[in-house]
């Protein structure tokens, strides 16, 4: 594979995933070495720095494309609820319903998969968290109501 179609396929890569994406698992993509997918990744990072894209890639975790922040707030509206999966939707409706939910309790009801959408919710801002115990309660955000549009009585 040639550079330019390893940097294609680096962007689709990035583009796609809902999840940052470790260098092992770019290495196993685009099937190269560490030190080749640094010098892609640094490539597109030059390419994007300019003011004429509004994206990025973000290094957070692992890699991944993502909205300048001069742009998110002009076109987060766009996404709705697109980034949202079943699982983070099923976690957001029951806080909504009843309003303060413990994390132990939602483990119970949907098992352990809860962890990681309570901390993805808490990074998309949906959610707050407060230690109570050994738990987490959570609750709603303000952004939950602007976003989906409720009003949290």
């Amino acid at each position: 594979m040639i550079f330019m179609e390893k940097i294609a396929l680096l962007e689709a890569a990035l583009f796609i995933t809902e999840k940052p994406l470790k260098i092992e698992k770019l290495k196993e993509i685009l099937k190269t070495d560490e030190e080749e997918i640094i010098k892609l990744i640094e490539y597109l990072k030059k390419k994007y720095e300019s003011p004429e894209h509004g994206i990025e890639i973000s290094d957070i975790g692992g890699y991944r494309l993502v909205v300048k922040s001069t742009f998110l707030d002009k076109v987060k509206k766009l996404t709705r609820h697109a980034d949202l999966s079943r699982g983070l939707l099923r976690v957001l409706s029951i806080v909504a319903h009843y309003k303060s939910v413990k994390q132990s309790d939602l483990v119970k009801l949907l098992g352990n998969r809860v962890y990681e959408y309570v901390d993805k919710l808490e990074e998309m801002g949906f959610i707050k968290t407060e230690k109570s115990s050994r738990t987490k309660v959570i609750t709603l955000t303000k952004h939950f109501e602007e976003y989906f549009k409720t009003k949290n009585e």
